[in-house]
């Protein structure tokens, strides 16, 4: 008689064990990179709050409304990094299909050991594939670089500064720079551009963001004045580096306004009007225990005035999130979105089951964050073709559904089969129940 319950457990537990592998909770971490495609924020690589190396990759879905601490993070298994990387730089190409990842601390994930034999990796979205670049990348010999920031152009160009050529990685010892190196994501060719004229101090952990003039403004980082330079010192915040991508020409603009503090390690995104807000950090230190949070959290530069200015909204530092750096934004229509990083109040990893939301219209952190039904032009821009699920996925979906729909409607047939005995027993043992007596 127990048999129908006893099934109906294990039916149960099965259940839940499904629940648990759906229900994906990732690793905390920071130095990670993160872009949105097709209502997607995607979410990869970085150095974690465990012993091991990132390989994974998810997503939150941004066409669902959802609580800032209250979030559904959902696997790609097929979309796990070919290594672990951290403060690399992801870009995204113009069609939305394409994500370049390039430079950062790379491990062999076979071997464990640092491994620069690939600096470029792509990862088709429609597919859900990594991969090294077809053909091969040729043009310019590029070394490997850490603490950089990429972006693309209107013509599929790819920018990257200077940064940190590790030498020593039993130390970590190495050398900035302050080269600029292009990679052509239509030829598949790198060139080191050769720029006359004023170059900046070397210099790396800075923010980039490209106008639409085709000017790329280049935010704060560590610098070193010269080679015989004893150590790294923080560039001052207000003298902004730019660079013409017209006319491969830099310059350099000192910036006004409300006083900011100089750091590493933060964010920035630009919005449509012309405004770049930047977030968090840290400033600079040897060591992280001697890193310390900075004032003001949040900013925006004016790229609109001239000379730029910088401003503290009054209202940025209400329901504001902790000091965090190593953190990563992203600006989805109306919403700059903060994920992840190093809690520097706190002197622990965030937490993964809370982002953070800025209303880049009030000017005001929030807690709820709701899709547009049309996006603003300060949305990421849409792919041509909506990507669909390869085949594996498509299996799994089918194959997961399946089996919990099955397991649905066997449990309900157990439970009423356990209930309809438990009556007849119940039935049968009752005492004024009439029984007639046989003819012997």
């Amino acid at each position: 008689m127990h048999h129908p319950f006893n099934l109906f457990k294990f039916i149960f537990c099965t259940l839940l064990f499904i629940n648990s592998i759906l229900c994906y909770d990732p690793s905390k971490r920071k130095f990670h990179n993160s872009v949105i495609i097709d209502d997607r924020l995607l979410i990869f690589n970085g150095i974690t709050d465990t012993s091991t190396y990132s390989l994974e990759l998810f997503y939150l879905d941004l066409s669902k409304s959802f609580d800032n601490n209250k979030l559904t993070w959902t696997s790609i298994p097929e979309g796990s990094l070919p290594v672990y990387t951290w403060v690399a730089t992801a870009v995204l190409s113009l069609d939305n299909s394409t994500i370049y990842l390039y430079g950062g601390f790379m491990i062999n994930k076979d071997t464990s050991d640092y491994d620069f034999s690939n600096l470029v990796y792509t990862y088709n979205y429609s597919t859900s594939t990594w991969s090294t670049p077809k053909p091969k990348l040729g043009g310019d010999t590029v070394p490997a670089r850490q603490y950089i920031k990429g972006v693309i152009d209107n013509s599929g160009i790819i920018y990257i500064f200077g940064g940190y050529n590790v030498s020593n990685l039993t130390t970590n010892i190495g050398y900035l720079y302050n080269d600029m190196n292009i990679l052509n994501t239509v030829s598949n060719t790198w060139t080191t551009l050769s720029i006359s004229g004023d170059l900046p101090t070397i210099c790396g952990e800075y923010t980039a963001d490209i106008l639409p003039s085709g000017i790329i403004v280049y935010i704060g980082g560590m610098e070193k004045v010269s080679y015989y330079a004893a150590s790294f010192t923080l560039v001052n915040i207000n003298k902004i580096k730019l660079f013409d991508t017209n006319k491969y020409e830099w310059s350099q603009m000192n910036a006004t306004g409300d006083e900011i503090d100089s750091r590493i390690c933060f964010t920035s995104v630009l919005t449509p009007d012309g405004y770049i807000i930047i977030f968090g950090g840290s400033t600079y230190a040897t060591t992280d225990a001697d890193l310390s949070s900075v004032n003001p959290k949040l900013a925006i530069l004016n790229t609109n005035k001239n000379p730029f200015e910088w401003s503290i909204p009054s209202d940025s530092e209400i329901n504001s999130p902790p000091s965090i750096y190593g953190h990563t934004a992203n600006l989805y229509n109306d919403l700059m979105i903060i994920t992840f990083g190093f809690n520097l109040d706190t002197q622990f990893f965030s937490s993964s089951g809370q982002v953070y939301l800025y209303n880049i219209k009030s000017n005001k952190w929030v807690t709820t964050f709701g899709p547009s039904p049309s996006p603003s032009p300060s949305s990421s821009p849409k792919p041509s073709t909506t990507p669909t699920l390869n085949s594996s996925s498509k299996a799994l979906a089918i194959g997961l559904g399946t089996g919990i729909g099955g397991a649905v409607l066997v449990s309900c047939i157990f439970i009423a089969i356990f209930v309809y005995r438990r009556r007849a027993d119940q039935l049968r043992q009752q005492p004024n129940i009439l029984q007639i007596p046989s003819s012997n």
